[in-house]
C-alpha cells in the first residue's frame, strides 16, 4: 500500500524556493514541479517534472531510495531525493538541458547513498498527435 508523503502545500512550497534559487534558469514559460512523494513497499519515491507552458517538452524524473538498506528514515530520504533532484536538475538547466537519466532505473550515489533514478523527455502534443494518428488507422 502506498503512503502518500508530500503534501500539495509542501510539493508548492519546494518549486517557490527553486525558482528563488535559481534565478533565471527556468525559462518564463517552465515550471518545475514535485509531482509526488510516496512511501512504496520500503521504499521513498520522489517524482519532479520539468515542462514547458504548451507541454511539446515535458521531462518527468522519478528518483527512489530504500529507507532500511541506506538507514533512513521517510523525512530524510525525502530530502535526500530533494537535494539530488534539486542539484540534477540545477546542473540540467545551467549545461545545456541534456536528460540526467534514461527511462531505465539506474542506480547513482549521493551524499553517500544509493538511489535509484529514471526519468523520460516527451511532448504532450505529440502525444495527442500520435493518438489521433492511431485513432484514425483502426
Amino acid at each position: 500500500m502506498d503512503k502518500e508523503l508530500v503534501s500539495e502545500f509542501e510539493a508548492r512550497r519546494v518549486e517557490r524556493m527553486l525558482r528563488d534559487l535559481w534565478p533565471g534558469l527556468l525559462g518564463r514559460d517552465e515550471t518545475l514541479r514535485v509531482l509526488w512523494g510516496r512511501l512504496q513497499a520500503g521504499w521513498v519515491a520522489v517524482c519532479w517534472e520539468l515542462a514547458d507552458a504548451g507541454r511539446k517538452a515535458v521531462y518527468a524524473v522519478e528518483t527512489r531510495v530504500e529507507l532500511k538498506s541506506q538507514d533512513l528514515r521517510e523525512r530524510q530520504a525525502i530530502d535526500l531525493l530533494y537535494d539530488f533532484l534539486g542539484t540534477q536538475f540545477e546542473d540540467h538547466l545551467r549545461h545545456g538541458r541534456e536528460p540526467f537519466t534514461g527511462p531505465n532505473w539506474e542506480q547513482v550515489e549521493f551524499a553517500g547513498k544509493a538511489i535509484f533514478t529514471r526519468g523520460q523527455v516527451w511532448g504532450e502534443a505529440a502525444e495527442r498527435a500520435g493518438d489521433r494518428w492511431m485513432e484514425r488507422g483502426t
